[in-house]
């Protein structure tokens, strides 16, 4: 158990091998379906220059093309091994978020923040949809204003009980009011409008990161190879150096400052169950 801001060494090492044992279970689904799928930031990141872990870091995320991620989500109605669960907001009526997390059964993980939300909780790894991304100017500027208000409104049950600037407290409240699946379905009226549009670009437009704004190329996810994390062979873009410099900058490979070497998930609590 864990209940301090700063995780110790050995929670952290903890979390790690549990959400390792996650995307063990992840990758088995897809290559017996042949599902594609590719780690994503800071996860690639580890794969390439840590050969698994970045020693400080605390989540996995990988991502999938929309129709991949589809199938994942069908497949994993009967093939999910049982102690796990995937975490959707049509699998969880309290979950706000537009991705999805394999959950660990029996575990806790309380981020900071966030201790008062309704969805179900335990140690968790995301798992990214991407959709097509126009590469017209007023085609982009739609994709923005809407995915961003549609971020807005299911962040705002956290923004409303953390913000202090009375202005974003007021903002989320009034956002809150509204359903949360208002969000949601702005995500798919996108996702079903730029379908089958013939881009280049697609990009996870339930995450506001800039380079998400500014999109991923396609060919990252068709053109792949294989690297090793903590030991698991997973597929990730064969054009490692742009997917990276593109999220992280050229410089990479070059450590942090140790000021910014630490997790990024602050927890109030973590439990991982009867196995700890």
């Amino acid at each position: 158990m864990c209940g301090t801001d700063e995780m110790e060494q050995k929670t952290l090492e903890k979390l790690q091998m549990t959400e390792l044992e996650m995307l063990k279970e992840l990758d088995r689904i897809c290559r017996e379906n042949h599902i594609p799928y590719i780690l994503d930031g800071g996860t690639m990141l580890g794969a390439v220059r840590h050969g698994g872990f970045i020693p400080w870091d605390d989540d996995v995320d990988v991502r999938m093309l929309r129709e991949s991620y589809d199938r994942f989500c069908e497949v994993c109605k009967t093939e999910l091994d049982g102690r796990y669960f995937l975490q959707t907001y049509k699998t969880d009526p309290g979950y706000r978020w537009g991705y999805a997390r394999i959950l660990k059964n029996g575990t806790v993980f309380k981020r900071k923040g966030q201790g008062k939300m309704r969805a179900r909780n335990g140690v968790f790894i995301d798992i990214f949809p991407d959709d097509v991304l126009p590469d017209t100017f007023w085609g982009r500027k739609r994709c923005t204003c809407i995915s961003w208000l549609c971020r807005k409104l299911l962040y705002s049950e956290v923004g409303a009980l953390n913000k202090s600037r009375f202005t974003s407290w007021l903002g989320f409240n009034f956002l809150n009011m509204f359903p949360k699946e208002w969000g949601h379905r702005g995500f798919e009226y996108l996702t079903e409008k730029y379908r089958n549009t013939d881009s280049p670009y697609i990009r996870c437009l339930c995450w506001g990161a800039e380079f998400e704004t500014e999109g991923f190329l396609k060919k990252w996810h068709m053109e792949t190879a294989e690297y090793v994390f903590a030991g698991l062979k997973v597929p990730g873009p064969a054009d490692v150096k742009g997917y990276l410099s593109h999220i992280f900058g050229d410089d990479y490979m070059m450590l942090p400052p140790k000021e910014k070497q630490r997790p990024g998930h602050t927890a109030d609590y973590i439990d991982f169950g009867e196995d700890v």
